[in-house]
């Protein structure tokens, strides 16, 4: 054998090695991000006001509202919302479903799909209240309940005006401009 040959057990052995790496650091990142959840449920003033008021408003949040997911490559935070369709004019098996594992938020091409069939009439579409922060791009605690905060405040929004930001880009602006305004994202300090 040449010094050259590549030996097959060798890179099943990295690769093994390397995806085992990968499992750990995404588990550790999950378990990090639950306990900031956790942390900001109980602790942040604001978050806890924010989840207070939702209340007060009459809208409930379920149980798993904030969740950790891998969001992979994806460079965000966190996001709000997963878009549902709710009525189909045809038989309903090309229902799409809100995903409910622990991958990502839908992709564009996903609500592009859903927003084409809704032009066409084939579908209606709900925005669904759903906070998830991206575990792997959190930088620390402050950053997860910052994250929270904002999507909250979408969460907020919602409840309290019954916008449309699906159908109604105004409503989606003003909302971003709000949360980016009210959970300290324009900061002076951060410009």
């Amino acid at each position: 054998m040449s010094s050259n040959a590549v030996d097959p057990a060798a890179i099943a052995a990295a690769t093994a090695e390397a995806k085992r790496k990968a499992e750990e650091k995404t588990a550790k990142d999950k378990k990090e991000c639950e306990k900031f959840v956790r942390n900001g449920l109980n602790r942040n003033v604001t978050v806890q006001f924010l989840y207070e008021r939702l209340m007060q408003l009459g809208c409930k949040p379920p149980d798993n509202l904030i969740r950790c997911l891998d969001c992979k490559d994806s460079q965000r935070g966190g996001g709000f919302g997963a878009v549902e369709e709710i009525d189909v004019a045809t038989t309903g098996e090309n229902k799409q479903q809100i995903n409910k594992d622990d991958s990502c938020a839908q992709t564009k091409k996903e609500i592009d799909s859903l927003l084409a069939k809704q032009r066409e009439g084939g579908a209606k579409l709900r925005l669904v209240p759903e906070i998830y922060l991206c575990q792997q791009h959190l930088k620390n605690e402050t950053h997860a309940h910052e994250a929270m905060v904002h999507e909250l405040i979408h969460a907020v929004d919602m409840c309290r005006t019954k916008m449309d930001p699906i159908k109604n880009c105004i409503h989606l602006a003003c909302t971003e401009i709000r949360a980016e305004n009210l959970s300290g994202e324009c900061h002076w300090l951060r410009e």
